[in-house]
């Protein structure tokens, strides 16, 4: 389970971890109000020894994290890593559209909580511990200059996982379609529903991914639950039309049994 979230601010930056991390075999150590140590080989650390460490956690370059790149979906930004025992992925913030032609990275600073970085990662936090299938976030990291900022996410990483779109099982997407449901029920929108932000781990179990400018809704309505749905079949057509007779109707009927209970 996640526990207590602690911040660190350096340098125009300002990361958030989950303290349950291992890095290099070393458990980060707190206090109430700010990190004040690592034990490393039982050395103990200063705070910006800390931030040091803590901000390697998001440099893919970072040969102590065993980066490759994550080749499905996204914008060519997210990289499978290595933190001590902890297997994650690190997800960097990237633009769409024309927009990203002179902005690829970069947004505009509102706040620290209204960042896209730290409204996802405390989303998900939420969902993790209203019980959804979804993976838990573990650190993100906020680098502002100015009205600018860039930003990152680390969550865990779910082992041998394979897209939607690459399975053939309709009773797999049945249940993608239940954890689609209960996500709707929860109040969560999602903001990019597709056949890769779906995934299918060794066990079989269906995970939910990418809830970045996802939001909590107070009223789920009709309309943007069907947004998801339709934003998923459209997917659906574009990656793998030869799934969807036989798989995308066996993923509307269960979703539609566990939205009516």
């Amino acid at each position: 389970m996640i526990k207590q979230i602690r911040a660190v601010k350096s340098a125009g930056a300002e990361i958030r971890f989950d303290p349950s991390l291992f890095v290099e075999s070393a458990l980060v150590a707190l206090t109430d109000a700010h990190v004040t140590q690592v034990h490393v080989t039982q050395a103990h650390l200063t705070d910006a020894h800390v931030f040091e460490t803590v901000a390697q956690w998001f440099d893919p370059t970072n040969p102590a994290l065993h980066a490759h790149t994550v080749t499905s979906g996204g914008r060519a930004a997210a990289w499978f890593i290595q933190i001590g025992i902890a297997s994650c992925v690190l997800r960097y913030y990237r633009r769409g559209g024309l927009v990203a032609r002179v902005l690829r990275d970069q947004y505009f600073w509102c706040g620290a909580a209204r960042t896209r970085a730290f409204a996802e990662f405390s989303l998900m936090r939420t969902m993790v511990q209203s019980g959804l299938s979804v993976p838990e976030p573990l650190a993100v990291a906020v680098w502002r200059r100015g009205l600018i900022y860039r930003g990152a996410l680390i969550t865990q990483r779910v082992e041998g996982a394979k897209p939607l779109a690459h399975i053939l099982d309709p009773d797999q997407w049945a249940q993608a379609g239940r954890e689609i449901a209960r996500m709707h029920l929860a109040g969560v929108w999602h903001a990019d529903l597709n056949v890769f932000n779906i995934l299918v781990d060794l066990e079989q179990k269906v995970w939910l991914i990418d809830f970045d400018r996802a939001r909590m809704l107070s009223d789920m309505s009709d309309q943007k639950r069907s947004e998801n749905l339709t934003r998923l079949k459209r997917s659906v057509r574009k990656v793998a039309p030869l799934l969807e007779p036989l798989c995308w109707p066996a993923l509307v009927e269960a979703y539609t049994l566990t939205m009516i209970g």
